[in-house]
């Protein structure tokens, strides 16, 4: 059963690794909405970049990402442009 999404463009910190992409939520869900929510072991992400944190440029693009949610150490929402 497929469900309506929104996108929350986002900054994940994960040991030192920093992913910047589009994390996906139930329409109309803020970002502490999917974060209190323990029926998912993963976040969806896509269309990310990943770095080192503090790195200039990002060592891997990918389109789509699984995020382990016991393994965030910080994310926050950014905007887009």
């Amino acid at each position: 059963m497929y469900s309506q999404k929104d996108r929350l463009h986002v900054v994940i910190l994960i040991r030192g690794l920093e992913i910047v992409g589009d994390l996906h939520v139930l329409a109309g869900s803020r970002l502490t909405d999917a974060l209190n929510s323990k029926g998912k072991d993963f976040f969806p992400v896509t269309d990310a970049t990943i770095s080192t944190v503090g790195a200039a440029e990002p060592t891997h693009r990918v389109k789509y990402i699984a995020v382990n949610r016991d393994s965030i150490d910080c994310i926050m929402e950014e905007d887009p442009s």
